[in-house]
C-alpha cells in the first residue's frame, strides 16, 4: 500500500455515556456547603476575640451570611425536589 493511498477508517461520533447525574437538584452539595459554613460559625464564635485581636472579627459575619444564604438555598431547591416529583 501506498502513503498516498487513502485509507480512512469510519469513526462513529462520540456518544455520552447514559449515567445519570450524581444529584440532579443539587440539594446535597448545597447542604455539605451549609453544614461547613454552620461549622465555621461555630469556630469563629468561640474564637471572637482572638480573630477580633488580630482584626479578622469580620470573619464572624461572613460565615453567618454563608450559613444563612445555604439555608435559604436549601428551602428553594427542597421546594424544587419535591415539585418535580410530585409531577
Amino acid at each position: 500500500m501506498s502513503v498516498s493511498q487513502d485509507d480512512h477508517e469510519v469513526h462513529l461520533p462520540t456518544l455520552q455515556a447514559p449515567v445519570k447525574a450524581l444529584d440532579p437538584h443539587g440539594v446535597q452539595i448545597v447542604g455539605l456547603g451549609t453544614v461547613v459554613f454552620a461549622i465555621s460559625m461555630l469556630i469563629c464564635w468561640w474564637q471572637l476575640a482572638a480573630l477580633e485581636a488580630i482584626g479578622k472579627g469580620w470573619w464572624l459575619s461572613t460565615t453567618l451570611v454563608g450559613t444563612g444564604i445555604g439555608v435559604l438555598a436549601l428551602v428553594v431547591l427542597l421546594i424544587r425536589r419535591w415539585r418535580r416529583l410530585r409531577a
